[in-house]
């Protein structure tokens, strides 16, 4: 939904608060006509605007802190929902978090259900944007199943959707997305629509239905542009659409897409859009740069700590390396990405990370060079090996400089790394 407000961010003087000036999107808006003491949000709906916008991000974040360090005005759930949800956009997750932990504790949010609702639905956001999809899923499932304002219900479900995907669940993000009519042709009034779009598209690229994951994500950003919304850290659907996009084969938009989310990732300046950014631009483009720029993702995408979006980043990474002729860096990253996939319960990655790992076992690999090598990992030597396998010593030799080669290793101590330890 929208609210609006004075372009210096004070409030109109309409029915209601901040009825004059531009359209502000606010995600889960409650009820435009209800009372808010405008001094209690002013600040926060200023905020909020210029994070839409995607500018000021050091003035955004300086007016959030400031708002939540006031005490008389933690106690209005519309103010902190405002606060903490640009906080969220300004990548600062930790303190956010920490927000959230404090407001639980306070007398003035234990006894209003009102104020337990807007909680609830920012621990799940936050918790999906740190990766945890099965932590956000039972958050947001237990909410809806209590019952939501109607304003917050598509909103829950789009994000619900979303905890499915990550948490490795496609067939209960569907059933999600039909108990709460969202599967087909969507009201043009439906608030957050562009939340329950982005949803649709995550869902469509995880089950590999490509083209229906690009419509949607380019539905989203027509929806978002119409509400005044430029930054991707509202909603980062340029970056998922250049994947969608370079899925069908439509490379030229894949990179188009890819660029202008670059651009108005750096001019907010969060390293989590940055990160998402980056990732989209190296996998479209595929140029001399790709490394590079992945790496800068992965380490963007750490310190954001935007796990699942690490984890993607390290499995292309990987391919990468593959292609470069590095698979003992490539075999590496699959295992971080790996262990931070299990770190975070992630269970959309694991099935893929597992496949590339056994493709990489043994890349290239006859099954003669195979079993030598194998063997040699084990710690047999090159006579040994002969003996085992009835060989010639310079046949076992000559294999195990084929396989040295192919592996991209000097010698013996590379293939533990390469192919990792011998089996148990």
């Amino acid at each position: 939904m929208t609210e609006t407000v004075l372009s210096t961010g004070r409030p109109g003087n309409g029915r209601g608060p901040f009825r004059e000036g531009s359209p502000v999107y606010i995600p889960g808006r409650l009820d435009t006509d209800e009372p808010v003491p405008p001094d209690e949000v002013c600040l926060s709906l200023h905020s909020l605007e210029l994070a839409n916008l995607g500018v000021r991000r050091a003035l955004v974040h300086e007016q959030v802190r400031t708002v939540l360090g006031t005490p008389d005005k933690r106690g209005h759930p519309y103010s902190m929902w405002l606060a903490v949800t640009t906080l969220l956009y300004t990548g600062d997750l930790v303190h956010a978090h920490s927000e959230c932990r404090q407001l639980a504790r306070d007398p003035r949010w234990l006894g209003s259900a009102r104020h337990q609702e807007l909680l609830t639905l920012l621990r799940a956001r936050i918790s999906l944007l740190a990766g945890d999809g099965v932590k956000s899923a039972a958050l947001l499932g237990d909410a809806l199943v209590r019952g939501l304002p109607t304003a917050l219900t598509a909103l829950a479900a789009a994000w619900l959707v979303e905890s499915h995907v990550l948490a490795g669940d496609p067939e209960a993000a569907h059933k999600v997305l039909l108990a709460h009519d969202l599967a087909g042709r969507l009201d043009p009034e439906l608030p957050d629509a562009a939340h329950v779009l982005a949803a649709r598209g995550a869902l469509h690229m995880a089950t590999g239905r490509f083209q229906h994951a690009l419509d949607d994500l380019i539905a989203c950003g027509r929806v978002l542009t119409a509400q005044n919304v430029a930054n991707p850290a509202v909603i980062p659907w340029r970056s998922r659409a250049a994947f969608a996009a370079l899925a069908t084969r439509r490379r030229d938009l894949a990179l188009a897409l890819a660029a202008d989310d670059l651009a108005a990732a750096r001019t907010w300046g969060a390293p989590r859009g940055i990160g998402l950014a980056l990732h989209a631009v190296a996998v479209t483009g595929r140029d001399e740069c790709a490394v590079a720029l992945l790496e800068e993702a992965v380490e963007l995408l750490d310190l954001a700590h935007a796990r699942a979006e690490l984890v993607h980043a390290l499995h292309d990474l990987a391919e990468l390396g593959t292609e470069r002729g590095d698979p003992t860096a490539a075999r590496a990253r699959l295992e971080t990405a790996s262990a931070v996939a299990r770190e975070s319960r992630n269970g959309l990655w694991p099935p893929r990370l597992e496949a590339a790992l056994n493709r990489r076992d043994h890349p290239e690999l006859t099954a003669q060079e195979l079993r030598i090598s194998e063997l040699a990992r084990a710690g047999y030597s090159n006579r040994q090996i002969a003996e085992t396998l009835f060989l010639a010593v310079r046949t076992v030799e000559f294999h195990l400089s084929s396989v040295y080669r192919k592996l991209g290793v000097s010698g013996r101590r590379g293939l533990q790394s390469a192919l990792g330890p011998p089996p148990s």
